[in-house]
């Protein structure tokens, strides 16, 4: 729901200047009231002074603020338009840099590009694109408004270099007034106005260079996030390799904002050296060579900055390392929080996440720490260059050492030290940005989809061909293949080998491996002889022996060749890991075709792994579809829907938690499913998609919409459910060594070993299925073959009524409740009005540390007190000198306490500045560490509401602002703020009655604040919050990319993710246009201070020496820029304060589940012995408010009691589970286990004694070791053995595939050698890669990895849910043997569709909405007469013979 839908209640707030306005509270405008930004149509003086931003002001001064009131972009600000022109900059620039590498490569050869003899391709190999091509791409883009800043800038340098001339002028003339040579006193007024107007122009001047180039830098943020999820989506399987979800977000969340910031200050590096050259020629007229030596330190200083920018950039580089991996962490944590709990693994991630964020921290520690020691010596380098360079003078020639040569002179080195100033600021954000620049231009340029290699739609001629034929999808003789690739993550820390150890070690293995390779070969093919002549030697056994398909990862398809007539439904099959997800992906265009030819003629729809977008059911099904509501209402029912939808508190108007997380796995896959049908394509691939349906419903979705809803559509489904091969035209089954097999079932059965035994597998039941006579009356001879007839049969048999009414058959009124409020996610916290004073005492007391706050406080306090009254009273010394205050001393007297004083401010500012960064990165540090505990142990119901952009822009954004910006605003604040005060009380000690304008100056400035606090700082919280949209979308789109692809809907989602850039951007540019209001408005109020102080000084009303006018005057000319700088930071502080408070609201208040440990509830060490489990009145709700899903359930199991829990889809299987493992509290009930209450313990005892293989199996990004040990737990030995017990490594294989290394790809070696390394692993040896999700394995190899790590745990109850749902009949079998010879002993709870796998249990629960239905063995329901679990075996053809049959635990 959008913001402006809900109508907040609009308070008026009471504020100081609210007397002055209307007591009327400005009304919330509508979409067409909102004004459009109105900055270009603003005339001349409200552009001047930024008044065109004060109406979004004075509503946000007499209410708080909301997203609707703040202007709308104008069509050349929005982010569509500034791409478009960014793109055709960029494409040009790359074109060029690539022409000009290729020419550079011809004439290396002696040719030129026309008559080259290498290929392009080959000459690009080593072609790399510079991150400058991608800078001046985007400089090109902003051209203008970034030369306006860069000009503004220059002028404004340039006047104030030049001021001090007049400034000279004016002290020379009250000098003259005080030794009683008067002068026109005009001419004295006329020096001090025409001084304080240069001062006006060049603050004006800075303040809209200021706002140019952070537009810039917003504008440019703006671009590169819009054009990074442009690429995501052309990305190749290598750069997906390279660049993963994490990383990704990483450059957009991190990367992008340092472009941005520097950006904005970069201006300074090209506009320093004029300044520079003015103030130092005006020094030599004032004080002569000896200034040439000041000017030397200032060199030196900018020779050392240079030297640690390049140590910078190292650091930054290095940090930039732990910020990916946390981030990465973090990702993956909130990804698979729920699997996190199960394993009850949140110890060892928030140890992993706290190391990596120390180390990270460590660097960003060392190198703050350096770069405010720099900062420190830069705020002194006045006081030391002018220090050495009148010492100089004072021993060269001591004639020019009056007040308006020296005081003229120290206003030159301030505009030298605000040069020198700004540069290490400039250049160490410059290196930042440069070093995102670098990672953002690598993700750019990365390899993208070969169209060629992918492409799929027939040409016009062939589709008119393929149109006479009745062909729908042709493959001509295609090979396809995945491409494999080495581990190139960056190791961290100490983890990096010795390259050349490496080197000579990987030698060794290639030699080892070459000299081994030819010898395996040949015994593997004696082996294989061997067997074929072997009188007991099976046809079966030679097509799986020879070549286990689990003997390496599967690559491809080899000479495919296939044709699919129109309106035909044919069903893939084959064993696990055989390729058919692969050949479905190769259909569609998703695989790399390496030769031959895919036609489709028709739209083509490929409905794979479920993904459910955080919205509407509703729009999850329509997916952006033309509306209609008849053809959404049969596919609710064609997909079993209608009884899910009832029960929702909002009928399909319900949001669905991110990811699918508030749903079963039935539900996600019934919906994935509904939408690929509301699609209506032509072809419809469809990948297992019943897996995760019980029989009941599987049917149902078979009758209704696959045979019925779908029957004019060409239908291709991969499935293990072989019941469904018979109502199939054709069966494709995979042999697994990357061939096919096409034909009817009955002949692949007769001529494939392979096939035939896998249906073996399968319950045949004929003679227990025959329809009474009155049901067969089909006369034979009126269909053309007898397949037709049989399938007429089939379809009889599929679609009879069971002796019960077929309840998925009944139609549901499921809307009913479509009037209430379905939103999942509340809104996100926002602050309104102050940052609360309790925010900022947390943030000291937390990052005062070890010393505690009393022992960091007021020691900076002191040294920040010290260093100002030393740096202010080094000048007010100088004044002493130059008018000899004390007459009979000698100069060595003033020369030794001025050089003194120098020093000591240098010193007590470091040391102040050094303290800071401790607080603020203990700060940093620990806030962001307890925040990862408190949503480590967040209960899941925080999860379902919270979208997880949300939750990662408190980890990205916000961290970041914590790390590296917080603490240099609060440096510049303290700065300025005791600057201000020193320069005050100096103007009231030599003109006391200055002190009566304060008040009147003091109020100016605290009403001008006031004014613009208010609306900036809810500016910058809306800000935040459109933030989040767009990190939250953009995380969205990077999971679903293969769905947002196969629906074709990249450009809806591009238009979504412009929207919300947009709408960050309407308050990210007013934030900016705010900022430069306040800056204007300060300096006007500092020109009339400078003015008022300057005359009183022209006009003698004290009598002050001309040396004291020269320090006034030198530190009142500045106090413009000091003032708004200072209102300007604080109010940043203010913001940044928001990103703490944000954090703080994690890490303090986020609600937690249950202590992981109570001490005086800990079960003993061998808890549970017994494994028996008691469920008291159960009665459970995810969420407060939300029906019940378990309704008093009462049940017990004993120990070692093997139970199988069956029920339609969304009866609360899995709630079982969820009340199991506490996921949710109770409403009402105990479970016991062992007759311990698992309500009152600690959740870790609870959860570490429980294993479970969840419906969705989970895999981490890393090796196949680390998904089943992440932390280390377990021997090798017990890891192999996990795999040898599921079946995915042949014990007798075991010892050779441990002998098995990894060899890394050399830069230097062939393309066959590497894909021969890449392969040299067993597909299921422990230091396998695993990609994101695991990616790179099939569902049913996922479910098999989740199984062989919940062998690892070793746990007494093991629960199942769904465990086998996606992998074949035979290996499921086998997965059915392993848990009868490996979990005898163990308490199970299996959840299954497959009622096979069960009815060996000793027990069935059957569940219906929340509640016992029945409770027996599966002999005793399934002879019990209307029984639910009698009817769901007849629908899954499980006959008396199947109970006899099973195998026994």
């Amino acid at each position: 729901m959008s913001e402006s839908q809900q109508q907040p209640e609009l308070l008026r707030q009471r504020r100081l200047l609210s007397a002055l306005f209307s007591k009327k509270v400005p009304p919330l405008p509508t979409d067409d009231e909102r004004l459009v930004h109105p900055e270009q149509k603003a005339n001349f003086i409200s552009k001047i002074f930024f008044w065109w931003i004060i109406p979004v002001m004075v509503t946000g001064y007499k209410r708080t603020l909301t997203a609707q009131d703040l202007f709308t972009l104008s069509d050349d600000i929005k982010v569509e338009t500034m791409t478009a022109r960014f793109k055709k900059n960029f494409e040009y620039d790359i074109d060029r840099v690539t022409t000009n590498h290729l020419k550079k490569k011809c004439k290396e050869r002696g040719e030129t590009l026309e008559n080259s003899s290498v290929p392009a391709a080959k000459d690009l190999e080593d072609f790399k694109v510079s991150p400058w091509t991608v800078t001046f791409s985007l400089l090109k883009t902003f051209k203008w408004q970034y030369f306006y800043a860069c000009l503004f800038l220059g002028i404004a340098n340039s006047g104030q270099a030049a001021n001090p001339l007049l400034t000279k002028k004016l002290i020379r003339f009250i000098s003259l007034s005080a030794y009683g040579l008067l002068e026109p006193l005009g001419r004295g007024i006329g020096y001090a106005i025409g001084a304080c107007a240069i001062e006006f122009v060049t603050a004006i001047l800075f303040n809209h260079f200021f706002y140019k180039s952070m537009m810039t830098g917003a504008q440019a943020k703006a671009v590169l996030t819009k054009v990074m999820m442009e690429k995501a989506f052309k990305l190749s399987a290598e750069s997906k390799h390279q660049f993963s979800v994490g990383k990704i977000t990483s450059i957009m969340g991190t990367d992008l904002s340092r472009i941005d910031i520097g950006l904005g200050l970069q201006p300074f590096l090209f506009i320093f050296p004029f300044p520079i050259i003015i103030a130092i020629a005006i020094l030599i007229v004032n004080i002569g060579v000896s200034a040439l030596v000041g000017i030397g330190v200032l060199i030196l200083f900018l020779i050392l900055i240079g030297v640690l920018t390049a140590k910078f950039f190292v650091y930054r580089t290095k940090a930039s390392k732990y910020t990916d991996e946390r981030v990465s962490y973090m990702k993956e944590v909130l990804n698979n929080l729920k699997m996190i709990k199960y394993y009850s693994w949140e110890p060892a991630y928030f140890k992993s996440i706290s190391k990596t964020r120390t180390l990270e921290m460590r660097l960003i520690y060392v190198m703050q720490t350096l770069v405010n020691i720099v900062i420190a010596f830069a705020m002194s380098l006045t006081g030391f260059a002018s220090l050495i360079a009148f010492l100089v003078l004072y021993a060269l020639d001591r004639g020019r050492k009056d007040p308006a040569n020296i005081f003229s002179s120290i206003s030159l080195f301030n505009v030298l030290l605000t040069q020198v100033f700004m540069l290490p600021m400039a250049l160490s954000s410059g290196a930042e940005a440069f070093s995102g620049m670098t990672r953002l231009t690598a993700f750019l340029t990365s390899s993208e989809v070969n169209i060629s290699e992918t492409e799929i739609e027939a040409n016009n001629e062939k589709r008119s061909l393929m149109a006479k034929e009745n062909i729908a999808l042709e493959i001509d003789n295609a090979t396809f293949l995945w491409d494999t690739f080495d581990d190139d993550e960056e190791e961290t820390g100490d983890k990096k080998e010795d390259p050349k150890k490496a080197k000579d070690k990987k030698k060794d293995k290639k030699k080892d491996k070459k000299a081994n390779k030819a010898k395996e070969e040949a015994e593997r093919a004696k082996e294989a002889l061997t067997k074929v002549d072997s009188p007991k030697f099976s046809e079966k056994e030679f097509t799986t022996d020879i070549k286990s398909v689990e003997d390496s990862p599967f690559s491809g398809l080899n000479n495919i060749s296939l044709t699919i007539k129109k309106k035909e439904f044919v069903v893939i099959t084959g064993l696990i890991g055989s390729g058919k997800t692969s050949l479905l992906s190769a259909m569609s265009g998703f695989m790399k075709r390496t030769s031959g030819e895919v036609n489709v003629n028709g739209s083509l729809l490929l409905c794979g792994y479920p993904w459910i977008q955080n919205t509407t059911v509703k729009e999850n099904i329509v997916f952006g579809s033309e509306w209609d509501e008849k053809k959404y209402n049969k596919v609710i029912y064609a997909c079993s829907l209608e009884s899910d939808i009832e029960i929702l508190p909002a009928g399909d108007l319900t949001e669905i938690g991110e990811r699918g997380i508030t749903l079963s796995g039935g539900q996600k896959a019934r919906i994935n499913l509904a939408r690929a049908v509301y699609g209506e394509r032509d072809i419809v691939l469809m990948d297992d998609v019943l897996s995760a349906v019980d029989a009941r419903v599987g049917k149902h979705i078979m009758n209704h919409c696959i045979l019925d809803l779908l029957k004019d559509k060409t239908r291709i489904l991969a499935t293990h459910q072989l019941s469904l091969i018979d109502a199939a035209d054709r069966v494709i089954f995979l042999n697994g060594d990357g061939s096919i097999d096409v034909g009817k079932a009955d002949e692949l059965r007769a001529r494939n070993a392979g096939f035939a035994g896998l249906m073996a597998y399968r319950s045949e039941n004929v003679e227990d299925e025959k329809e009474p006579e009155e049901d067969l009356e089909i006369v034979k001879h009126e269909f053309e073959d007898d397949h037709q007839f049989e399938k007429e049969l089939i379809h009889r048999q599929v679609t009879r009524k069971s002796v019960v009414e077929d309840e998925e058959g009944i139609h549901r009124e499921y809307n009913v409740n479509n009037d209430q409020d379905g939103r999942l996610g509340e809104d996100e916290e926002r602050a309104v009005n102050a940052i609360p004073l309790g925010i900022y005492l947390r943030y000291i007391k937390i990052g005062s540390g070890r010393f505690t706050e009393w022992g960091i406080i007021p020691p900076m306090l002191l040294f920040m007190c010290l260093a100002t009254f030393c740096q202010i009273f080094t000048f007010t010394w100088l004044s002493f000198w130059t008018g000899l205050k004390f007459p009979n001393r000698p100069d060595n007297f003033y020369i030794g306490i001025y050089v003194m004083f120098t020093i000591l401010s240098y010193v007590f500012l470091s040391l102040e500045f050094v303290l800071l960064v401790y607080l603020t990165n203990s700060a940093a540090v620990k806030l962001n560490v307890l925040a990862v505990n408190r949503v480590l142990k967040a209960p899941m119901s925080f999860m379902d509401t919270t979208p997880m952009g949300r939750i990662l822009n408190r980890f990205t954004k916000d961290t970041e602002v914590l790390d590296n910006e917080i603490g240099e605003q609060i440096n510049f604040l303290l700065y300025m703020f005791s600057n201000v005060c020193g320069v005050l009380i100096l103007c009231i000690i030599y003109l006391p009655w200055f002190a009566i304008a304060i008040p009147f100056l003091g109020f100016l400035f605290v009403s001008v604040a006031n004014f613009y606090s208010a609306s900036a700082r809810e500016i910058k919280r809306l800000e935040a919050v459109q933030r989040s949209f767009v990190y939250n979308n953009f995380n969205e789109v990077l999971s679903g990319i293969s769905t947002i692809q196969a629906y074709r809907a990249e450009e809806r989602f591009m238009e979504k993710n412009d929207r919300f850039i947009d709408n960050m951007n309407e308050s990210y540019y007013l934030t900016i246009g705010n900022q430069r209001w306040l800056g204007v408005q300060m300096n006007i109020i500092a020109v009339l201070f400078s003015l008022l102080i300057a005359l009183l000084c022209v006009n003698r009303v004290f009598k002050i020496s001309a040396s004291s006018v020269g320090l006034l005057l030198s530190y009142v000319f500045q106090i413009g820029g000091t003032l708004s700088m200072l209102i300007r930071t604080y109010t940043q502080v203010e913001n940044e304060m928001n990103s703490v408070e944000r954090i703080s609201h994690y890490a303090f208040d986020l609600q937690q589940e249950a202590p992981s440990i109570i001490t005086e509830k800990t079960p003993p060490p061998s808890w549970p012995e017994k494994g028996e489990i008691r469920f008291e009145n159960v009665s459970l709700a995810y969420r407060p408010g939300l029906p019940l899903v378990l309704k008093n359930l009462s049940f017990e199991i004993k120990g070692s009691e093997k139970i199988g829990i069956c029920g339609r889809t969304g009866a609360g299987k899995s709630s079982i589970m969820t009340a199991l493992y506490r996921l949710s509290e109770l409403e009402s009930g105990r479970i016991y286990i062992d007759d311990l209450d698992t309500t009152e313990m600690g959740l870790h005892d609870l959860r570490s004694k429980l294993s479970i293989i969840p419906q969705d199996p989970i895999l981490f990004r890393g090796t196949i070791r680390k998904n089943l040990d992440p932390f280390n737990e377990s021997s090798d030995d017990e890891l192999w053995d996990a795999l040898v017990r599921t079946g995915l490594i042949e014990a007798d294989r075991l010892d050779s595939v441990k002998a098995q290394v990894k060899v890394q790809k050399d830069a230097n070696e062939s393309k066959e050698d590497s894909d021969d390394e890449a392969n040299v692993l067993h597909k299921f040896h422990l230091d396998q890669s695993v990609e994101d999700d695991g990616s790179n394995f099939s569902l049913g190899e996922r479910q098999l990895i989740a199984f062989s790590r919940a062998l690892v745990r070793n746990s007494k109850i093991l629960i199942l849910d769904e465990a086998t749902s996606s992998v074949d009949y035979e290996t499921d079998s086998k997965i059915q043997t392993s848990i009868i010879k490996e979990f005898s002993a163990c308490t199970i709870l299996c959840i299954a569709h497959r009622l096979k796998t069960i009815i060996n249990y000793d027990r069935i629960l059957v569940l219906d909405k929340g509640e016992i239905r029945e409770f027996d063995t599966p002999w005793n329901l399934f002879n019990t007469k209307n029984s639910i679990f009698q009817q769901m075996c007849q629908k899954s053809n499980i006959v008396a013979e199947d109970f006899a049959n099973a195998a026994k635990f």
